[in-house]
């Protein structure tokens, strides 16, 4: 295996990751231009999202054991030909029902930064250095959402909604190029050859049941059904009710993901003074209380644009610091079988993801009391079982000496 520091592994596995957000946010600023042009409603392109997610979710379960067994990059090759088959698919799109079909092949293949980036990870690396990695990926990838929807209303100012989808072409190109010229394989070929893809069904069932996995995957599960719901109805309510332009919205959507961005970064620095379960447990209950506080004042005396500002910014720092440590906890027990472990936390993430978005559009009703009530009832339930099952603080095995 040659050699790469980990900046360059962050930034290749950064590319892959940052394919869900930058399919998920940079299009939301032309949903109304895509309704037009396909002559259908805005609530019927909407579904797009959820096709994408629901691609997502499974393409995830997937691509764990199978690279387990045959290695991280050729799966990633594979992947991302798919997810550069999808954009192309939904750029050339006449029709809402071929654009849920490519869309669902999107997320299919976008979903594979998820699930390798962490499994390549934990090929390499253990404990605070492990944390320190993701965090680096994860301030690269916040880095998405936060340029995402301004360069979605750029192009859209210039060349149209369907030059969205060619971004994400030339994107999947170049991402494919660095993970094949930059980077090393990472699973060990001993390990590939006991890895056994049919025995994934068998792993996911002991997963499902592990003390030393659900906790953590469970929390950052229901953290992340919070903040998809945040996803899907951040634009209403930040648009519709508080009067923002898109342009707006998308400076607005960015400052929230900076937050994200700081949480993991600090999250990672925390675990040495705290250990990673103390800090996820702060973050928890950090991101449990800002956005009950955000319900309450909605309820009562109605939430300023300042007010929701400030709260969203909280809760996204504690979201960072969620994803950072809860990642690096659900993984550190399953060396053996990294990609299938990746795999499932990713698809609890998505899938509760999806469950937070369906909720927001199947109780829309024009104010923002829905969303905040759902958002406030994941980050309840994360902290719940953040402070009940995480068990006692462990000391974190350091990094192989030749890739710190």
């Amino acid at each position: 295996m040659k050699y790469v520091n980990t900046l360059t592994m962050a930034i290749g596995l950064a590319c892959i990751t940052a394919l869900a957000p930058l399919a998920t946010d940079m299009y939301l600023p032309a949903l109304p231009l895509i309704a037009d042009a396909l002559n259908t409603t805005d609530g019927a392109v909407s579904y797009s999202a959820m096709t994408f997610f629901a691609g997502f979710t499974v393409g995830q379960l997937f691509y764990g054991p199978i690279s387990d067994r045959v290695g991280r990059k050729p799966v990633v090759y594979f992947a991302l030909g798919l997810f550069i088959l999808g954009s192309l698919g939904t750029m050339l799109s006449q029709s809402i029902e071929t654009m849920l079909i490519w869309r669902f092949i999107q997320g299919l293949g976008g979903s594979v930064g998820m699930v390798t980036s962490m499994a390549m990870v934990r090929d390499l690396y253990t404990g605070q250095t492990a944390a320190k990695l993701l965090a680096i990926i994860m301030m690269i990838t916040g880095l998405a959402p936060i340029v995402a929807p301004m360069v979605g209303s750029l192009i859209l100012l210039v060349a149209g909604w369907r030059s969205i989808f060619a971004f994400f072409v030339a994107f999947g190109i170049f991402s494919l190029l660095y993970i094949r010229f930059i980077l090393p394989e990472t699973r060990m070929e001993e390990l590939r050859q006991n890895s056994r893809p049919g025995h994934a069904v068998i792993h996911y069932a002991r997963l499902l049941t592990s003390s030393h996995f659900i906790p953590f995957a469970g929390t950052l599960a229901l953290a992340q059904g919070a903040f998809f719901a945040y996803i899907g109805g951040s634009s209403a309510v930040f648009i519709n009710m508080k009067g923002l332009s898109p342009q707006m919205f998308s400076l607005a959507f960015g400052f929230n993901a900076i937050g994200m961005a700081v949480g993991a970064q600090g999250g990672a620095r925390l675990i040495g003074p705290l250990g990673a379960r103390t800090v996820a447990r702060i973050a928890t209950c950090t991101y449990a209380i800002s956005l009950t506080s955000l319900l309450a004042l909605e309820l009562t005396v109605g939430t300023e644009l300042w007010m929701m500002m400030t709260l969203f910014f909280v809760a996204m720092i504690a979201m960072g610091a969620i994803l950072t440590n809860c990642n690096m906890l659900a993984m550190e027990a399953h060396g053996q079988i990294a990609g299938v472990a990746a795999a499932l936390a990713g698809a609890l993430g998505f899938g509760f993801g999806a469950i937070g978005t369906g909720l927001v559009s199947a109780f829309a009703n024009g104010t923002a009391v829905p969303l905040f009530a759902i958002m406030s009832g994941f980050a309840i339930m994360a902290a719940l079982v953040a402070l009940t099952s995480f068990g006692r603080e462990k000391v974190h095995p350091m990094a192989h000496p030749e890739h710190q």
